[in-house]
């Protein structure tokens, strides 16, 4: 993908990432991270990171699944640069 997506502050994707790259993604969010897993790839891949992308406050955010993980807090460095290479 040669363009990155702008997004407006409150701007919220759903997000898959695999070996430093977002290899799935979807403005979606009546979908659940569930169902976004079983409907991209069907189970998470062994090694793939999924949550949600917001920007808040102009930054672009990547937050860690809450029902995957147990927890929601901010993402790796390694997500962000992956995330930061699709979106703005």
């Amino acid at each position: 993908m040669n363009e990155r997506i702008k997004l407006r502050d409150g701007d919220t994707f759903l997000i898959m990432v695999k070996d430093a790259k977002v290899i799935h993604f979807t403005p979606d969010m009546a979908l659940t991270h569930v169902e976004f897993v079983k409907r991209t790839t069907g189970t998470l891949p062994k090694g793939a990171w999924v949550g949600t992308a917001s920007k808040l406050a102009g930054r672009v955010v990547p937050i860690s699944s809450k029902t995957f993980y147990g927890y929601q807090l901010p993402a790796s460095a390694e997500i962000m640069a992956a995330v930061a290479k699709i979106f703005e």
